[in-house]
């Protein structure tokens, strides 16, 4: 059952941990990774499933994926990820506390679902600078080791920057001539994907029109296209996984994109509930 009420509110406390309790996450600010990991841990608790850390070196530190999985009938795998690191400086509120959070919802929720293939709920370290694009990666780690396992990922789902949305006409594109067919206010939900994740892109776009509740709009465009790379589903892509980012378009939209100001107050978590709501229901299909 989808409570709207209590999923706004888990949304709401797990943002506020990670933004505000703990604030900007990243290897140069002691314990703050180790302090985020141990609330992601927590939560993912909550579905009764054990959390595997997928522990590395980096820059003489010890950082972790943290990965759940629900068992399905069917040996194909969904994953559902986001990363959970921010920029120095930035307490992270849309990139990405945003998506954590709705990750960690749609992993409480799936309990009451009754899945076909293999559900995995995946927090990312090191997606920013100085790791971005890197074998530091944390969904790099993670993606090499599906490759090395032939692992039958039928899809990944990367979750960037989700909860930033504004009816004022800000929404800017990677070209000038996009404002032609696609919408000038910054109140829709981004599906983007490679031309080898088309069919992917249009299901998920579908599924969460369907019953988000909120504007969707899809791309599919090359993997050169500015901006269409810059999070873990290019990890996937680059080791020959199908891989979709639904996001809130970051920077083409949110001012406060990597800075101070990147924070709770300027987020919208009707409109992350209604996110989660298409997600969960495109997640029962699975």
């Amino acid at each position: 059952m989808f409570d709207r009420q209590m999923v706004a509110e888990n949304l709401r406390r797990h943002v506020h941990h990670l933004s505000v309790i703990i604030g900007e996450r990243h290897i140069w600010k002691n314990k703050s990774l180790d302090k985020a990991a141990e609330y992601i841990d927590s939560v993912f608790r909550i579905t009764q499933l054990a959390t595997k850390h997928q522990t590395f070196s980096c820059y003489g530190k010890t950082v972790s994926n943290l990965i759940v999985e629900k068992q399905g009938k069917k040996r194909d795998v969904v994953i559902l990820g986001a990363h959970y690191d921010t920029v120095p400086g930035s307490p992270g509120a849309d990139d990405n506390a945003s998506s954590v959070a709705v990750m960690l919802e749609i992993a409480r929720l799936s309990k009451e679902i009754q899945n076909e293939k293999t559900l995995v709920f995946a927090a990312f370290v090191n997606e920013e600078s100085p790791c971005c694009g890197t074998q530091n990666m944390g969904s790099m780690v993670y993606a090499k080791s599906l490759k090395k396992l032939k692992v039958p990922v039928e899809v990944m789902i990367c979750l960037e920057s989700i909860g930033y949305f504004s009816k004022d006409d800000s929404q800017q594109y990677p070209f000038p001539g996009m404002r032609l067919f696609y919408p000038t206010a910054a109140d829709f939900l981004g599906v983007v994907g490679n031309l080898r994740s088309i069919r992917n892109v249009a299901a998920l776009a579908r599924a969460i029109k369907k019953n988000a509740g909120i504007g969707v709009r899809s791309l599919v465009a090359p993997e050169y296209v500015a901006g269409i790379n810059r999070s873990d589903h290019f990890a996937f892509w680059h080791y020959g996984f199908k891989a979709v980012m639904i996001t809130d378009t970051a920077f083409f939209r949110n001012k406060n994109y990597h800075r101070e100001t990147d924070t709770i107050d300027t987020l919208n978590f009707n409109s992350m509930t209604q996110i989660v709501k298409g997600l969960y229901n495109a997640f029962k299909k699975f």
